[in-house]
């Protein structure tokens, strides 16, 4: 659940300053996970969102773990 917590804290601040008022995001804890949940006036907006937010998942989980990377190679020198 830890790397569920980084990745809720980071995307919801995403989800709460949409660019568009034609979409609406939520983020949701659930269990291990995250639910999204994903309101959008059009195809085109439901779209751009899905895209966007699946990249802000991908960009943190790879942040996260490079830096754990980086945690465990410095603690084994």
């Amino acid at each position: 659940p830890e790397e569920r917590d980084i990745i809720y804290k980071s995307v919801s601040i995403e989800a709460g300053e949409l660019p568009s008022k034609r979409t609406r995001v939520d983020i949701i804890a659930v269990n291990e996970g995250l639910k999204i949940v994903i309101q959008a006036e059009d195809v085109v907006s439901l779209r751009a969102a899905l895209n966007s937010f699946l990249r802000f998942i991908d960009s943190s989980l790879k942040s996260i773990r490079a830096i754990f990377e980086l945690e465990r190679s410095s603690s084994i020198d």
